[in-house]
């Protein structure tokens, strides 16, 4: 009685462990928005990276880079795209937008993940695979008992699950009509309280905006939110310089605000990107201040270490290109697949700085690594 008694609860204990991890990637968007945000934004710009190297590889290759234009960045990718924008949600594009952005299974999330995600379900299958197997004759009646006890748990489960969702959705998209009608005040207190109860909606900025711009119609503004409208518009006109400045103020007030962090970001990277695209009066020392400022707001943003390496080359500091290109080749061994342009660039830019200071040899290693991804596990000494 003893055997059968422990034999269920390892089975109950595994069947658990593989739901749970099935479930992870949407515990962890529901729970954990500024990770969600993080994933979305490093995939896109390492995506976006990757295009502008394959559109001007020819460019990118010489070694001055006198001619090289940048690709003005993205907005930011919020941590959540609404489900419901219309009454047509329930149409298999939403379904799709359901399983991605609000369940988690997207391959912005999957790209820092796949693989241990992709084990670890592995190994609790094979466990149970195991445990079955051990009973023998008896294997699909105690299956067929597992799922008939699992199976009612699991339906109580998936009705929470998809009400705890759709329902902060629904009242989300309802409260469009409530902000048209003027009703400020209740949309800014169930904003608050929505906020609070579906965390993924602290990455959506239309959210956000009208929270705050219920706040300042209701004469109850919270300033965060007022400057972080005023940057939106800002950004919109593409004034830089502006947009900065309310996107820091807002960020003052309201620190722990992920998506002002990366608007911030991307309106200091546009900056940079102007002054370096500007052919005619270039100035690469201020366009890589800029490139070094991003880091700072948002550390290990792909496109400004890449922008800065460029930036630095295309100014003659060989040495400090080659300082941010060690940056980027170690960031990319977090990434389940490096993205392999973004790595041969990061590796030809040592090169260079090899060729310059007359190491001929660690020069030529360098070159390798950066058209051969075999050779990218060489391990070569830098001088201090």
């Amino acid at each position: 009685m003893v055997w059968e008694v422990r034999g269920q609860a390892l089975r109950l204990l595994f069947w658990s462990g593989l739901l749970i991890v099935l479930l992870f990637p949407c515990f962890q968007v529901t729970w954990n928005p500024v990770t969600t945000f993080l994933a979305n934004n490093y995939y896109s710009q390492n995506a976006r990276v990757d295009r502008h190297v394959e559109r001007n590889f020819s460019e990118i290759q010489a070694q001055w880079k006198q001619n090289i234009v940048l690709d003005e960045p993205d907005i930011p990718e919020p941590s959540l795209n609404a489900l419901i924008k219309n009454s047509g949600f329930l149409q298999f594009s939403s379904i799709e937008r359901f399983i991605t952005n609000i369940l988690g299974y997207n391959v912005n999330f999957f790209a820092y993940i796949s693989l241990n995600w992709a084990i670890a379900i592995l190994g609790f299958s094979i466990y149970l695979f195991g445990l079955y197997l051990d009973k023998n004759q008896r294997a699909l009646e105690l299956f067929g008992r597992d799922m008939k006890n699992l199976l009612p748990w699991i339906l109580v489960g998936f009705i929470f699950l998809s009400i705890s969702i759709l329902l902060p959705n629904i009242i989300h998209y309802h409260l469009n009509t409530s902000y048209a009608k003027g009703d400020y005040r209740f949309v800014q207190s169930m904003s608050k309280t929505l906020a609070t109860l579906y965390p993924p909606l602290q990455g959506d900025n239309f959210f956000w905006e009208r929270l705050g711009k219920a706040g300042y119609y209701h004469d109850q503004p919270d300033n965060s939110l007022v400057e972080l409208v005023k940057g939106l518009e800002s950004y919109r006109r593409k004034d830089w310089v502006n947009a900065e400045t309310h996107f820091q103020e807002s960020l003052i007030l309201q620190p722990k605000n992920f998506l002002v962090r990366g608007y911030l970001a991307s309106a200091i990277l546009n900056q940079g990107i102007s002054e370096f695209n500007d052919l005619s009066n270039r100035n690469t020392a201020t366009a890589a201040n800029s490139f070094e400022r991003v880091l700072t707001v948002f550390p290990n943003h792909t496109e400004a270490l890449y922008d800065l390496m460029l930036a630095k080359a295309v100014g003659g500091e060989f040495d400090k290109s080659a300082d941010t290109a060690l940056k980027i080749i170690e960031n990319q061994k977090y990434a389940q697949r490096p993205r392999s342009a973004l790595l041969g660039q990061a590796y030809l830019h040592l090169a260079w700085k090899g060729f310059k200071d007359k190491d001929y040899q660690n020069a030529w290693l360098r070159y390798r690594q950066s058209v051969d991804d075999s050779a990218w596990k060489i391990v070569i000494e830098e001088e201090e």
